[in-house]
C-alpha cells in the first residue's frame, strides 16, 4: 500500500508531474551557442550531407538517452555518477565524475565568456566605448551576479522550467528569422551556384563534431528523469487519476506499481523524442538556410550579418541569454558530484541535504568559473579537446559499456537501498539469451567505437587547423 500512497503523493513531495517541464529542461541542456555553427557544418558537407549526418547522430543520441533512462530507472539513480556507481562500480564512477566535472567546469566558463562577448558591444553602444560599463569584465560580473548566480542557487531542475523556455523560444526565433531571410534571398537572387549538395571524407569530421555536442544532454537526462513523477501527466489533458487503494489487493498492487514504473519510462522516452526532435528541426533549418544565405559562412553564422541587422542583433542577444540560463544546468550536476564526494568521504547519509553545503559548493563553482572567465578571453583548443574527451566519455563510452554489460544486470556499486529483495533476486538470476547478448555486445561495441572515432576526428580537426 505504501507504494501507491507514495505515487499519489508525488505532487506534494516536489516531483515534476508535467512532461513539458522535462522537455523544456532537456532542450535547455542541449541547446547552446553551438547551434550557430551548424551553417558552417553544412558548408563542409553540403545541403544533403548536412541533413544526413545530423539525422544519423540524432538517432544515436536518442538511443543513448533512452538507454541511460532505463539504467537510471532500474537503480533509481538521482544523477549520472550515481547511475555509473550502481551499474559499473566505484572505480568507473570516480573516473566518470572527474571527467564530468572538468567538462561541466569548462562549459560554465564558456557560457560566461559568451555573455561577455555578446553584451560588451551592446553596453558600448548604450554607455559609450569609454565607459567602464562597456568593459568586458564589468559586463560579465554584472550578469554573473544579477542573473546567473540566482539561477545557479536553485535546488532542483524543475525550478528552472521558466528560464528553460527561453532556449526553445530563441531557437525558434533564430530558425524563423533565417528561414525568412533565406527564402527572400532565394527569390531575389536565385539558388547560389557555389552551394555543395554532398561531400563526405575528412570534412564530415567537422559537422559530426558540431552535431554530437549540440545534442549533448546526457549528464542532465538522469536528474531530469529522477525529478519526473511516478505518474506523470500526459502531454495533453490531465490523464487518469490513481486507482483507489481500497480496491487493490497485494497481488494487483504489485502489478500496478510495476506498470506505473514502466509508464514513467515510456513518458520519459516521449520527452526525449520530443526534445531531441525540436532540436533536430531547429538545427537542420538553421544549418540549411544559414548556408544558403552565406555559402562562405563563418563558424558563427551571426558574424556574417554584421552589426547592422536588427533581427540578427536580437538573435545574438537571445543566444547570450540562452548561455546564461544554460549555466545552472552545468552547475547543478557539478554540485551533485562534489556533494556525493563529500558524503562518501564524511560518511554522511546519502539523502542528507544541507543548505550550507549547497550554498558553499555553488559559490565555489561560481567563483572559480567566473575568475577564469575574467582572465581568459578565448578558451581556444584546450577546452575543445577537454570538451570532446568528456563528451565522448558520457555520450558514448558509458552507454556503450552499459549496453554490453546488460541493462538488467545485478548492481556492482552502492544502490541507495532502492532495489527490494524480490528485484535483487530477479537481477541475480536473470540471464540474457544468446541473441540478446550478441545484439547488445555488437551494439555497445559500435557505440564505443563511434565515440573513439569522434574523439580521433576532433583531435585531427583541431591539430590540422581545419576549422580555421
Amino acid at each position: 500500500m505504501e507504494a501507491i500512497t507514495g505515487l499519489a503523493q508525488s505532487k506534494r513531495n516536489g516531483k515534476n508531474e508535467s512532461p513539458w517541464v522535462s522537455v523544456f529542461n532537456l532542450c535547455n541542456a542541449a541547446i547552446g551557442a553551438g547551434v550557430l555553427s551548424f551553417p558552417y557544418g553544412f558548408r563542409q558537407t553540403g545541403v544533403v550531407g548536412g541533413l544526413f549526418f545530423t539525422g544519423i547522430i540524432w538517432v544515436i543520441e536518442v538511443f543513448a538517452l533512452c538507454l541511460l533512462v532505463r539504467v537510471a530507472e532500474k537503480y533509481n539513480s538521482q544523477s549520472y555518477q550515481q547511475m555509473v556507481l550502481s551499474a559499473l562500480g566505484p572505480n568507473m564512477a570516480v573516473l566518470t565524475s572527474l571527467v564530468m566535472l572538468i567538462l561541466l567546469y569548462g562549459g560554465g566558463i564558456s557560457y560566461l565568456l559568451i555573455t561577455g562577448d555578446v553584451f560588451e558591444p551592446v553596453f558600448a553602444d548604450l554607455f559609450g566605448e569609454s565607459s567602464y560599463l562597456a568593459n568586458r569584465r564589468v559586463v560579465i560580473l554584472f550578469f554573473a551576479f544579477v542573473v546567473i548566480l540566482p539561477l545557479a542557487m536553485k535546488t532542483t531542475l524543475k525550478a528552472l522550467k521558466y528560464s528553460s523556455v527561453i532556449s526553445i523560444v530563441m531557437l525558434t526565433y533564430l530558425t524563423i528569422a533565417l528561414v525568412i531571410i533565406g527564402i527572400s534571398s532565394l527569390i531575389s537572387k536565385g539558388f547560389p551556384s557555389d552551394i555543395l549538395v554532398w561531400r563526405a571524407g575528412q570534412h564530415a569530421f567537422i559537422i559530426i563534431d558540431i552535431v554530437v555536442f549540440a545534442f549533448q544532454c546526457h549528464i542532465q537526462v538522469v536528474p531530469i528523469f529522477a525529478e519526473l513523477a511516478e505518474m506523470p501527466k500526459p502531454f495533453f489533458g490531465n490523464g487518469k487519476g490513481p486507482l483507489e487503494e481500497r480496491l487493490l489487493d497485494d497481488e494487483v498492487l504489485s502489478q500496478v506499481t510495476s506498470r506505473q514504473r514502466s509508464e514513467r519510462v515510456k513518458r520519459m522516452d516521449a520527452v526525449i523524442f520530443v526534445s531531441m526532435s525540436i532540436c533536430l528541426i531547429g538545427y537542420c533549418m538553421v544549418g540549411e538556410f544559414g548556408y544558403l544565405i552565406f555559402p562562405d559562412v563563418d563558424s558563427d553564422v551571426l558574424k556574417n550579418f554584421g552589426n547592422a541587422n536588427v533581427f540578427m542583433n536580437f538573435a545574438r542577444i537571445g543566444m547570450a541569454v540562452v548561455a546564461m540560463v544554460c549555466y545552472p544546468l552545468q552547475s547543478h550536476p557539478a554540485r551533485s558530484i562534489v556533494d556525493d564526494a563529500y558524503k562518501a568521504i564524511s560518511k554522511a547519509p546519502v539523502h542528507a541535504f544541507s543548505w550550507t553545503r549547497h550554498i558553499v559548493i555553488t559559490l565555489i563553482f561560481f567563483v572559480s568559473t567566473l575568475a577564469v572567465a575574467l582572465i581568459i578571453s578565448d578558451l581556444g583548443t584546450v577546452f575543445s579537446i577537454v570538451g570532446s574527451t568528456g563528451g565522448v566519455m558520457v555520450v558514448f563510452i558509458i552507454p556503450g559499456v552499459l549496453l554490453i554489460r546488460g541493462i538488467y544486470s545485478p548492481p556492482v556499486g552502492y544502490v541507495q537501498q532502492t532495489i527490494d529483495e524480490e528485484e535483487a533476486v530477479k537481477l541475480s538470476t536473470s540471464t540474457r539469451t544468446g541473441s540478446q547478448k550478441c545484439v547488445q555486445i555488437v551494439g555497445g561495441t559500435l557505440i564505443i567505437a563511434f565515440g573513439l572515432l569522434i574523439f580521433s576526428a576532433t583531435s585531427y580537426v583541431t591539430a590540422t587547423g581545419m576549422i580555421s
